[in-house]
């Protein structure tokens, strides 16, 4: 036998045996009506049980009976009992139940309702109460007529909602005995209300209740608040504890928790003896909001884990969903609490009380965390069964797995559009937010669409998101007509509701000066803001700004440590900046080949052209690497496939220039011309057209490509118009612009351009004739191997011109010359013809 039993067996004992009658021990009961002390509950009972059983039932036992199972007495009684004595408990509160119900003691069924209603765990029954309820109801018992009535307003335990029905129940059991229909009714009339006049005039129809029993004074208090008259909520939520309520005594708790009524001098701490004592009347989400500010303190204070997980523990064991899916998030991700399978556990007691939120985490917990099983049909049946329970959340999830290929295969993708508009039309804010998004950014777009979601996602709630799309759209006429300072507005509501993002694209907008002109410094404190917001784009963008000196001082040393955090913060751009930096040594790093490379890699690896060209060049030319033409090619093609023009050129030269022997020229054309339509042209194009190399030889369309090369800054490209004005090529001979171009870049280390102005130097073509100069410039070009100059050169030392005559000179360099294949030095000297490729 319990221990429960043997003091409840005690107390029966006690007044079976003692002096006092029993009717007489019930009536002081009564008088007394304090059962702060579950004792005295718990002898209250065994007195009525006693009575009972011996037969010596009457009025005044009935009445102690109803005392004891009203104002929530039952439900403190039990509130700190152990497993085992609860259990004990149970039983014995059922069997006085039945009994008071065997004896024709019809409100007997509403208490025997009520007890399987507010059970605990593995006590609660709902089948049970509802099944009491129907027959409480059908002996035509005024209490077990309001309980119905509320039931059939809501739809309850399975009742068949009928608000009309529900509350004409409510209405037709106001009697003697019934002290809960005016509550009810109360409850429900304010709650209906749409404005405080129809407030005002329930609270006045009912105000005998409030002010004269003072029941429902909580019903005044929220009144009050809506109002915004704190001062008379907190007076009044305090008369009603006094009287013992314990919804004042939770809504006074709440209100200090959440921090509404600081300003009249409460601190958090002191709303947790309210919610306790909430609690301990039976309200199990008083129970859950203790555990939750515990868990997560209104004043940002650090979280009482002991605490809320006690708290929470006791709320789920009366039945709180709510409690139940905190700790199950608590258990399955909290490092420090990790406990999978009590997660999951908590989980599957929620889902069994068909909480569709723990529907929906349980099945995200089966596609996403780390370490469950994966299991894809068990989220999908989880989620559609949420769904079908009405839920908002699931038919966006399941969406987003269409989508993003969770769910099905890729022909099923258009299957998330039908998710996220169930979503919406249940007014979910991201199913709102991806409907629209799918309309603006599907392959083919349907913007009416996408604005229409944008702007309920905006009127509904206030959706940052949407305001920032629309704001995109504006910006350029994307759908909408082309209103810059329409979108700068949205930024700027956005920004306010500490949306980062939108100060990112208020910062592109005066960057690209899309509001008159181009404001760098603008542009570069939005970034900054971005940035101080921990915004892994406003990060690498304020690091660009810092790395390129843009709307403000260039800071290299704090540019690499943003682009290291934005890549920390997941921005994985900054891997090609990181990888540039450490090509070029900068912030205060010394150059690292090695670090460059692991870090392009890394940018080519998730895919972002530039990286995949970048290191293509470094297997290209062994840079932090070992050269690996495979390995070059490979990443170069797969560049160029991402639309890299730049890849494109590179690997024309690799072919065009000859990389692997036997590989055939006229592979380098097509890269060349695909690159071109980008808009991106080097010498390599003209010289395809030059030398018709993999297209039709068209020399007008080599000068045309070698101009355009030019424009763009390549050294080669000057070269090659240098060439074409001296011979003539697609163009008229014009030695005034082939001095030009060849000058140009021969001063930049172009050896055979050097060649060629020293020639024309020392012969005065296009330009004054200066020997000297002449003869300078063809010395650096020969000492580089170039044949022409040394060829030059040799006449130069031979004539005495720009130098001394000199014999013995000249012939070293005519066999310089001969050696490296100039026809006309072998000519001269006999000597071998060894030809240069």
């Amino acid at each position: 036998m319990g221990e429960f039993n043997v003091k409840y067996l005690s107390y029966i004992s006690e007044f079976a045996n003692g002096q006092e009658s029993l009717s007489g021990a019930a009536q002081a009961y009564l008088a007394t009506n304090d059962y702060s002390d579950p004792v005295d509950w718990f002898k209250a009972h065994a007195l009525c049980m006693l009575a009972l059983q011996t037969g010596k039932e009457g009025a005044v036992f009935q009445e102690l009976y109803e005392q004891i199972n009203e104002e929530s007495n039952r439900e403190r009684s039990s509130f700190y009992l152990n497993d085992k004595d609860y259990a004990l408990w149970f039983d014995d509160v059922v069997l006085l139940n039945q009994l008071f119900i065997d004896k024709g003691y019809a409100k007997a069924y509403t208490f025997m309702h009520e007890l399987y209603m507010n059970a605990r765990y593995g006590f609660k029954d709902d089948e049970k109460a509802a099944a009491y309820l129907k027959q409480g109801f059908e002996t035509g018992d005024l209490t077990a007529k309001a309980f119905m009535g509320y039931n059939v307003y809501y739809g309850n335990l399975g009742f068949e909602q009928d608000v009309a029905k529900g509350l004409e129940l409510i209405h037709s059991s106001y009697g003697p005995g019934n002290r809960v229909g005016p509550l009810f009714a109360l409850n429900i009339e304010f709650r209906a209300c749409e404005s405080p006049e129809e407030g005002k005039a329930v609270l006045d129809k009912f105000h005998d209740l409030i002010h004269l029993e003072k029941r429902g004074l909580y019903v005044l208090a929220d009144y009050y608040l809506r109002e915004g008259q704190d001062e008379k909520a907190v007076e009044t939520f305090l008369e009603g504890i006094q009287h013992n309520s314990g919804y004042c005594n939770y809504m006074m708790g709440l209100m200090i928790c959440n921090t509404r009524f600081a300003p009249l001098g409460y601190e958090i701490e002191q709303g947790f003896p309210y919610l306790q004592v909430g609690f301990e009347h039976g309200i199990a989400y008083a129970g859950f909001v203790q555990g939750y500010y515990y868990l997560y303190p209104a004043d940002q204070s650090e979280p009482q884990f002991e605490k809320a997980i006690q708290s929470l523990e006791k709320a789920a064991l009366y039945g709180s969903n709510e409690a139940l899916l905190e700790l199950a998030i608590l258990y399955l991700y909290h490092n420090d609490y990790k406990n999978i399978e009590q997660g999951l556990a908590y989980l599957d007691r929620a889902i069994e009380a068909k909480s569709t939120r723990a529907m929906n985490e349980k099945a995200v917990a089966l596609l996403e965390h780390q370490e469950i099983a994966r299991d894809v049909e068990g989220a999908q049946a989880l989620l559609r069964q949420a769904m079908e329970l009405g839920d908002d959340y699931a038919p966006y999830r399941l969406g987003y797995g269409y989508q993003f290929g969770e769910f099905g295969s890729e022909e099923e993708y258009n299957k998330c559009i039908e998710y996220y508009e169930i979503a919406a039309e249940r007014n979910s804010g991201l199913g709102i937010e991806y409907a629209g998004r799918y309309y603006r950014y599907h392959e083919n777009p349907e913007l009416d669409k996408a604005i229409a979601y944008y702007e309920k996602g905006i009127e509904l709630y206030n959706s940052n998101y949407c305001k920032v799309e629309l704001a995109m759209m504006l910006e350029r006429g994307f759908g909408l007509e082309e209103n810059p300072a329409k979108a700068e507005q949205y930024y700027l509501e956005a920004i306010e509701n500490n949306y980062p993002y939108a100060a990112v694209r208020l910062g592109y907008m005066y960057e690209d000066g899309l509001l008159g002109e181009a404001d760098l410094e603008k542009a570069r404190s939005y970034f900054e803001m971005a940035a101080h917001a921990d915004f892994a784009e406003g990060i690498y963008q304020f690091a660009r700004c810092n790395r390129y000196g843009i709307g403000g001082p260039e800071n290299r040393e704090l540019a690499f440590e943003l682009f290291e955090k934005a890549l920390e913060y997941g921005y994985q751009d900054a891997n090609v900046d990181l990888a540039l930096a450490y090509e070029e040594g900068m912030g205060g790093r010394a150059e690292s080949p090695e670090k460059a490379v692991e870090y392009m890699t890394a940018g080519a690896e998730i895919g972002f052209s530039y990286a995949q060209y970048k290191l293509g060049t470094y297997y290209l030319y062994a840079y932090g690497i070992e050269k690996d033409l495979d390995l070059a090619k490979y990443w170069l093609e797969k560049a160029n496939e991402n639309g890299s023009a730049l890849a494109m050129l590179t690997l024309g030269d690799y072919y065009l220039y000859g990389y692997e022997e036997d590989q055939p020229y006229d592979l380098a054309f097509p890269y060349y011309e695909a690159a071109e339509q980008r808009g991106y042209v080097s010498e390599g194009l003209g010289i395809c057209y030059q030398f018709a190399i993999g297209v039709e030889r068209d020399e007008k369309k080599a000068f045309h490509f070698y101009k355009m090369a030019v424009e763009r800054g390549y050294d080669a490209a000057y070269f090659r118009m240098g060439m074409c004005y001296y011979y003539a090529i697609g163009t008229e001979k014009d030695y005034v612009e082939a001095m030009y171009y060849l000058r140009e870049v021969a001063d930049r280390g172009n050896m055979e351009a050097a060649a060629y102005v020293g020639v024309m130097l020392v012969k005065g073509e296009g330009v004054a004739q200066e020997a000297v100069e002449g003869v300078s410039y063809l010395e650096k070009a020969a000492n580089n191997g170039y044949e022409m100059a040394q060829y030059e050169l040799g006449n130069c030392y031979l004539k005495g011109e720009g130098v001394e005559q000199n014999d013995e000179l000249a012939l070293h360099w005519y066999q310089q010359a001969a050696e490296n294949g100039n026809e006309d030095a072998q000519k001269i000297v006999g000597g071998p013809r060894k030809r240069r490729r």
